[in-house]
């Protein structure tokens, strides 16, 4: 489809699609011996997969009208999106990300390189952070990537200097345990605790500072740099 029309009418045939597949296999599952084996279909597997929740939902997406569009899709056929990644226009429905309990992964300051970037602000993480939004800091940028404190450091003061006050125990939760929840990982990854997987960093000082360096990073437990 060449139109944002066409492109939903394209997603809910395939999720239409997907449903009475579902719904074939369960019944031959519940009916042995009595009811056919459906065709395997791969690709009806996957979607079928999304429906079930046995697999992840991360949402590529953009502008506040797409993001509403497929949060509405994904409620009208039962799915949960995990996540919608770039975001740029989340600011505008913390609301519909809340409501529907889905994080947010966003860059610090890019915007402006296509239309559906060009309505993006810089306080876009400190405002989801405020309404209580999952919010997950990312980026496409290997460079950026590894240095992602840095990114949720620029975000915080985008946050500041609009009169929104991040704590740096709120902002380290971008990079630890709300992309763990984004992931299904919140159980093993993310966060200092009993039973959980002893990933840690050590830092020379602030860990948002440009000027602080890593010193140490355990691994399981174990001593690796």
């Amino acid at each position: 489809p060449t139109s944002r029309m066409g492109e939903v009418a394209a997603m809910k045939a395939a999720f239409i699609a997907a449903s009475a597949y579902l719904k074939s296999w369960e019944n031959y599952l519940q009916n042995p011996g009595v009811v056919d084996q459906p065709k395997r279909d791969l690709a009806l597997d996957s979607l079928a997969g999304i429906l079930h929740g046995d697999l992840r939902v991360h949402l590529h997406c953009y502008r506040a009208d797409d993001i509403a569009v497929m949060l509405a899709l994904a409620k009208e056929f039962g799915f949960r999106i995990a996540a919608i990644h770039h975001a740029t226009e989340a600011y505008k429905i913390t609301d519909l990300f809340q409501q529907s309990d889905v994080c947010a992964a966003v860059w610090s300051d890019w915007w402006g390189y296509k239309m559906e970037a060009s309505d993006a602000i810089r306080e876009n993480a400190a405002i989801l952070d405020r309404a209580g939004v999952c919010t997950v800091m990312h980026s496409d940028s290997p460079a950026l990537g590894q240095r992602l404190n840095i990114e949720a450091s620029k975000a915080m003061g985008a946050g500041r200097r609009a009169g929104i006050k991040i704590l740096p125990e709120q902002a380290i939760r971008w990079l630890t345990s709300n992309p763990a929840r984004a992931l299904g990982l919140e159980d093993r990854i993310g966060k200092i605790d009993l039973g959980v997987n002893a990933d840690l960093v050590v830092w020379s000082g602030d860990p948002f500072s440009i000027y602080s360096r890593v010193e140490r990073v355990f691994i399981d437990g174990a001593l690796v740099y």
